[in-house]
């Protein structure tokens, strides 16, 4: 059965963006590329501004063909055994790609879009989609150009079970490129997460450095094994797991984060580190759980 990623497309800078960069990964894969352009039902305003008439559905739905047309013959002529085909929905974009997401191996859409308000709600689908897709994720932002990427393939490390799967999908990233894979991991001083979780009177730096870096390595190990072609460098940076992964990305072609991390809260579907990056991408940010 071939394979599908799902590539969100509503003629902004960031989807276009995206959507080259799912047709290169889809060739990748030997995947199908499937094109998504969700409609917001808009209405014509009356003289004193309020919303009153619903524009014609099919208005809309043949303008947003007519573009996802056009973007598609661009993609099967510069990626000619690529198998693309498009879906138009109506409805908000994060309900319409995370319906697409139940059916592929893989999602990917712009760091904003059009529908976005310029800062108070930059990347709130990118998140939305992240936080509650079955699949992994990749945001890209806008522009990108993989040529500019000179660190390959980066994956943040903690131990958590999200994070090994996150070593899994870059491994495969860095085998399917012949790139470089960079484990990197964060170790700071202990910090509470709360009132029930004091912090130790006396502790030790060069002994959290040593089992952070033990915790590193082991993580490593049974992946190392498996892709033995794939050259791998592991980095262990003091400092906040969000700056660090920030730092290591702006020269990646790809950072790949686990959903959640060991820091995450009970019951929180996106931790923190990677809410963070996918709001502000430094490179194309894969999220996977």
């Amino acid at each position: 059965m071939t394979t599908t990623i799902v590539a969100g497309y509503d003629g902004s800078p960031a989807s276009e963006t995206a959507v080259w960069w799912a047709a290169a990964e889809a060739g990748r894969r030997r995947a199908r590329l499937r094109l998504t352009y969700a409609l917001a039902m808009s209405f014509l305003s009356s003289p004193l501004g309020i919303p009153s008439v619903p524009l014609p559905t099919d208005v809309l739905r043949e303008g947003a063909e007519r573009l996802l047309a056009e973007v598609a013959q661009r993609i099967r002529e510069t990626f000619p055994r690529l198998s693309v085909d498009a879906v138009v929905t109506f409805g908000g974009a994060a309900q319409a790609l995370l319906q697409e997401a139940t059916t592929a191996v893989l999602v990917v859409l712009g760091s904003r879009g059009l529908g976005e308000f310029r800062d108070l709600a930059m990347g709130s689908v990118a998140a939305h989609v992240a936080t509650h897709a079955t699949c992994p994720i990749v945001v890209v932002p806008p522009p990108w150009q993989s040529g500019q990427a000179t660190g390959g393939i980066v994956v943040g490390v903690d131990g958590s079970k999200s994070s090994l799967e996150a070593i899994e999908f870059a491994f495969e990233q860095a085998e399917a490129r012949q790139a470089t894979l960079t484990a990197v991991m964060a170790w700071h001083d202990p910090v509470s997460t709360g009132p029930n979780d004091p912090l130790p009177i006396v502790y030790d730096l060069d002994t959290l450095e040593e089992e952070s870096a033990a915790l590193l390595a082991e993580s490593m190990a049974g992946h190392r094994d498996k892709y033995p072609n794939v050259p791998v460098h592991e980095d262990l940076v003091r400092g906040t797991a969000h700056d660090v992964l920030l730092a290591a990305g702006r020269s990646a072609e790809l950072l790949v984060v686990g959903s959640r991390g060991r820091g995450a809260f009970r019951g929180l579907l996106l931790g923190s580190t990677s809410r963070a990056l996918v709001h502000h991408p430094p490179c194309p940010v894969a999220v996977v759980r």
